[in-house]
């Protein structure tokens, strides 16, 4: 499966041409990062448009003490630097939390694609205004939502996320995260985190065995989290919705 393909479709109707365009762009070079390794480091040159086909990758920020900031999930269809062309240098780091696989696209190749096709183009627009809504949501994590519902939101966004590439069925995804991970991105302490975790278990709301989580009512758990999916722009996907009535225009 070509992921971005996958996820672009979630935002346009592609037609033959752009299915063949994207095929090209990932026969490439690949690079497999183990887990808990970094794919590129803040101050390192860029030289590539690495697009995410397998596992899961984290943008972060070290700070003086040596804490570890998460301040995105990467995710399968992920591309960790659109920008290629316009930023010489990383001002974040990318680790991998499992065994991360990229596609190695040359800068020049991938924006000719979008070039090519007003419906790349449209896609990347929607992927940009994806990513800069995930920005704002998780800055309202940390500014202003309580523990119990930066955990919830959080998870709920995963599944999301998850769900509209085929990777999330019936609440449940595989999820190579630990608490620790969670609170990284939350802004909590390992602790905290686990009393909230605990808290979804004992409502019936969430499993989480080994790497393997399920949200029982995803719907009760996005009214209690004040999840809307809005801000993730995939206008061709409903959860819960048959194939034919996911066939938006685009």
């Amino acid at each position: 499966m070509n992921p971005l393909k996958a996820k672009f479709e979630r935002y346009v109707a592609l037609e033959q041409a752009e299915h063949d365009l994207l095929d090209h762009l990932v026969r490439t070079d690949a690079r497999v990062v183990p887990a808990g390794s970094d794919l590129i480091r803040e101050g390192e040159g860029i030289h590539f448009v690495k697009l995410v086909l397998d596992g899961w990758g984290c943008r972060y920020k070290l700070l003086e003490d040596g804490r570890r900031q998460i301040v995105a999930f990467l995710l399968p269809g992920d591309l960790c630097n659109p920008d290629a062309l316009a930023v010489g240098e990383m001002d974040h780091s990318i680790g991998a939390i499992n065994e991360l696989h990229c596609a190695l696209i040359q800068p020049e190749l991938f924006d000719q694609a979008c070039i090519e096709s007003h419906r790349l183009r449209q896609a990347m627009a929607y992927d940009a205004g994806a990513m800069l809504g995930m920005q704002r949501e998780w800055t309202l994590n940390l500014a202003a939502r309580p523990a119990f519902g930066r955990i919830a939101h959080m998870l709920c966004e995963l599944h999301y996320r998850l769900a509209a590439i085929g990777l999330a069925v019936d609440g449940s995804f595989f999820a190579p995260i630990t608490q620790i991970t969670l609170a990284e991105a939350t802004g909590l302490t390992p602790v905290h985190v686990n009393r909230v975790v605990q808290d979804l278990r004992g409502r019936g709301l969430l499993s989480w065995r080994g790497r393997q989580i399920t949200l029982h009512d995803p719907t009760r758990l996005a009214l209690l989290s004040g999840f809307s999916p809005r801000y993730l722009h995939l206008p061709r996907f409903a959860l819960g919705a048959t194939p034919a009535s996911q066939q938006l225009p685009a």
